[in-house]
């Protein structure tokens, strides 16, 4: 039987020779029948690569050699304790040691090297630190964990918060050392960013805590490297909070918070902030100052890292001047407790109305003395006149005198006299025989938000919108809560150019109302009919028996009926847009 079975090759040859690449180290061949010429490494045939890896040896023993020179510069300026001698002398390799002596030495060095770097602060003596209380031991031992915090940022992009995170830091004793550095990409810093950190007297060595501030180009989300040894990076300013908040929890609360899945919702809706589009920022910040209405600040009584996030956003995207009033006050009371700022912007709105005012009588008297001197001086005939032509043309550039550029693009004028509020709404309902009700509920900002408190109301409960179009006519929008609006279809229904959200502080001044405030009641403030109202048909036709707004504050919901609705807008005779 086996003679009947076929004879196959063998798979490799044993003995085949193979050309060994030069550049490769040569090894002795493990299995073969017969010695090969050439194959196998002997110190006899093979000189070139022991001495090829020896010089790589003293090469590398070389550059050992400066690294222990730059690591006990290093720690000096750190502050560490000095180490012993002995366990810094790394061990000499001489040319006579064998290969496996050489390598055994090579672990000892880095097994010195590991030593250093892994070293922990000894004991000092005693210093005023041992009679602080626990939980600053505690911060401490944290600080000994992270002698170095190195962030690189944008100039673009400053992140606000590590002025918080600094004044926050020194407010709870803790010694701080800080320093600021432009990489050489960077050619120039905005003035906004040139004395960004505070200058401090602490010296490096001593500092509890090292904050590094490198500016470079790294775009919206800044960077923080934990040490420069390891350059391990946390990237984006709410990482970087959070990792604050775990060096130092009695100082940046966040994972004992009772609410830590709410404030974690908050820190996403700031990244969000950074990089959504203008016109969805707005209902970004209403959702988030939900909770301003109740509480001093976002999270609590306290300012918490989701209040440093949210304030170094605003910074950076210039939002605080389009605040609404909660966080309006919630804005002005971080600025002055982190940066020390006086209220500059604390009331806009009254100061804008304020200096249109105080203008009005200046700009009164400047035209009377311009009318005055007009008739003081002698007026000169025309030439036309004395040629003995006829004066029609002269007459007529006197009828029709040019008007000035601009003129179309000129905001509406302000309402004279007081504007009405929710009390001077309800008589000024009851004064037109509007019949009216009224449920007060806490304050909203959004529908969704109001929903749970109207379930019992009838009609239709209504959203809505103040715009402006390309060539900066106004609007008001209203529309049923539940219907999709979308600008760009509306525009073309009502014949406008562009529409996007209009300033709050035009509103303010011509509606009478705010932000989270918006109602198709306002309309009784414009006098001067300067708005235009868009409205859903539905909300006209019949199609709802009642309808219901904010009777000019959002801590209430007023209903009437949709006849009373068509009488209140012939009242008011503004233009009516259907969609």
């Amino acid at each position: 039987m086996a003679h009947s079975m076929y004879a196959l090759k063998p798979v490799f040859d044993l003995d085949a020779k193979v050309d060994v690449p030069s550049c490769m180290y040569s090894l002795p061949v493990i299995q073969s029948s017969t010695p090969i010429d050439g194959i196998g490494m002997t110190k006899a045939t093979c000189p070139i690569s022991v001495e090829a890896l020896e010089a790589r040896q003293d090469a590398i023993l070389a550059r050992l050699g400066q690294l222990k020179t730059q690591v006990a510069a290093y720690k000096q300026s750190l502050g560490l304790p000095d180490t012993p001698a002995s366990t810094l002398s790394f061990p000499t390799i001489t040319p006579t040691d064998t290969t496996l002596q050489r390598i055994a030495k090579l672990k000892t060095t880095m097994t010195i090297l590991d030593a250093i770097f892994l070293q922990k602060p000894t004991a000092s003596k005693s210093t005023p630190r041992e009679t602080e209380s626990s939980s600053s031991r505690t911060l401490l031992v944290n600080v000994a964990k992270t002698a170095d915090i190195v962030i690189r940022c944008s100039p673009s992009f400053p992140a606000f918060s590590l002025k918080g995170i600094y004044s926050l830091l020194t407010g709870s004793g803790l010694t701080v050392h800080t320093s600021c550095h432009t990489h050489c990409t960077v050619s120039s810093l905005p003035p906004n960013v040139q004395s960004f950190l505070p200058v401090t007297e602490v010296p490096r060595s001593s500092a509890q805590v090292r904050m590094t501030l490198i500016w470079t180009e790294v775009g919206k989300d800044c960077e923080l490297m934990v040490s420069p040894l390891t350059q391990s990076v946390i990237k984006g300013e709410t990482n970087i909070l959070r990792y604050f908040s775990r060096l130092f929890p009695t100082i940046f609360p966040y994972e004992t918070l009772p609410n830590l899945n709410a404030v974690d919702s908050m820190l996403d809706n700031v990244s969000t902030l950074l990089w959504a589009a203008p016109r969805e920022r707005q209902p970004i910040m209403r959702s988030l100052a939900v909770n301003l209405a109740k509480t001093a600040y976002l999270a609590g009584a306290g300012i918490s890292v989701a209040d440093l996030a949210l304030y170094s956003a605003i910074r950076q995207l210039g939002l605080d001047k389009d605040l609404q009033p909660e966080l309006m006050r919630w804005y002005l009371t971080m600025a002055k407790q982190l940066e020390g700022k006086s209220s500059r912007n604390r009331n806009r709105n009254s100061s804008m109305r304020k200096s249109m005012s105080s203008s009005s009588p200046k700009k009164a008297d400047s035209n009377n003395k311009k009318s005055s001197e007009r008739e003081k001086s002698p007026r000169k005939e025309p030439a036309s006149a004395k040629k003995g032509k006829s004066p029609m043309k002269e007459v007529k550039i006197e009828k029709n005198p040019p008007k000035k550029s601009g003129k179309e693009n000129s905001p509406p004028p302000a309402n004279s006299g007081n504007l009405m509020g929710k009390e001077q709404l309800f008589e000024y309902f009851t004064k037109n025989g509007i019949k009216y009700n009224n449920l007060d509920h806490p304050e909203v900002f959004t529908v969704e938000a109001m929903m749970p408190y109207l379930k019992n109301v009838k009609g239709a409960i209504c959203k809505n919108l103040f715009l402006k179009d390309k060539k900066k006519n106004l609007y008001l929008l209203a529309a049923v809560h539940d219907r999709e609006v979308k600008l760009n279809d509306v525009a073309k229904k009502v014949g406008a150019k562009e529409l996007r959200f209009g300033d709050e502080s035009v509103m303010l001044d011509l509606l009478g109302v705010s932000q989270g405030c918006v109602t198709a009641y306002a309309l009784a403030n414009d006098r001067n009919k300067a708005v235009k109202f868009i409205v859903d048909s539905a909300l006209l036709d019949g199609t709802h028996s009642f309808v219901n707004f904010h009777p000019m504050v959002n801590t209430a919901t007023t209903q009437i009926s949709s006849q009373d609705f068509n009488k209140f807008l012939g009242i008011t005779g503004h233009t009516v847009l259907k969609f």
